[in-house]
This record gives C-alpha cells, structure tokens and sequence, in this order.
C-alpha cells in the first residue's frame, strides 16, 4: 500500500464521509445529459459519486486506493440499496445491469482499458498521467465529467496546497481540447474550482 493510501485510509477512518454522502453538485446538474450506460468512477472515495449514478441506472466501475474509503463506499451502497460487488481488475467485463463494482487500486500504478465507458467522472483528484488515458477510456460519445482544485486553492486557508495536486489557469479545458467541449468554468468562491463537460467525439 502507498503512502498516500495509508495518509487515507487514516482519514477515513477518523472521519467517515469527508466529502459527504451526496453527489457532488456538478453531477446533479448535469445529471439529464449523461449518456446511460457503463460509467468509470476515479477516485470515488466513500463512494458518493458512483452510488448517486448507480441509484440513477447506471453500471459504474468505483475505483480508489484507500481500503477503507471503499469500506464507506460499500455501507453507502448497501444503505441506499444499490446492487454491489467487488471488482478484481479495470479490464474486467461486469454486468450491464445498475450497481457498483468497487475497485481497490493504486491509478498511479493502473491502466485504463480503451473505449469501454460512456461515461467518465473524476471530483477532487488530480493526476496528470491519466489524461490521455481518461480520453481513450471514454466510448466515441461517451462523456467526461471533471472537477478538481486549482492554484487559486493557495488564496484559502482550508483544503489542498500542494501546487502538484492544483490545476493550473486553462489546464483543465487544454488537456481535453480533443473531446467536445459543452461547459467550462474556473470560479474562485470559497475555494478554487475548476469544472469540465466534454463528449468525445
């Protein structure tokens, strides 16, 4: 196990839903656009993303390196009352019908199989090796949803710091300037934010 799965694993033990049990607002707004189908869930943490899709009739692949993120994420799913099962690989076939498959593994360390998603998501999480990679994962007009932190993060006094986990100004909408862009926004609120959906094409 990573360091950094080791750093999460201790949060999520201390504090059972960091980021809440509801979708993020993004997802809920653009809910009514998302193509339906086999989605891939990066980072899901306690699973609050991948659950929210599943409930709405997706088959979703949750994906993370702390266990015990994925232990939420599987109390979540049964509280909900959404289908679930625990997967061995990203390359692996799962069934069509709505649930989740929970996935422990290091995405530093992982491949993702090419165009088997109609659908991608990645909240808070940024590794910049997983561009290209989150762009041939998608299915031709399969949809990616993004939002993670940018530099403007450094103004506030709470959440990430590292300049290697914040986005830069534009990197999010260029290192997607292959997919069709449909929204775009970098706000400085509270916290700095930057949020992408794309389609590919």
């Amino acid at each position: 196990m990573s360091r950094r799965a080791e750093q999460w694993d201790a949060r999520y033990r201390s504090e059972s839903y960091p980021a809440g049990t509801e979708p993020a607002s993004l997802l809920r707004e653009v809910l009514l656009i998302l193509p339906r189908g086999r989605a891939l869930d990066l980072a899901c943490g306690a699973g609050r993303n991948a659950v929210f899709l599943a409930s709405h009739g997706w088959s979703v692949v949750g994906v993370d390196s702390s266990r015990a993120a994925l232990g939420r994420a599987n109390a979540l799913a049964r509280r909900r009352r959404v289908e679930l099962q625990w997967g061995r690989s990203l390359g692996a076939e799962v069934s069509a019908r709505p649930g989740v498959v929970l996935l422990e593994a290091d995405l530093e360390h992982s491949s993702l199989p090419a165009s088997q998603f109609d659908l991608v998501s990645c909240f808070h999480y940024l590794q910049r090796s997983l561009f290209s990679p989150i762009e041939h994962a998608l299915r031709p007009g399969g949809m990616l949803i993004y939002e993670s932190y940018t530099t403007d993060q450094l103004a506030f006094a709470r959440g990430p710091h590292n300049p290697d986990h914040l986005l830069r100004p534009g990197e999010l909408r260029e290192a997607f300037s292959n997919l069709k862009l449909l929204f775009y926004r970098e706000v400085r609120a509270g916290k700095g934010i930057a949020s992408l959906v794309a389609r590919r094409r």
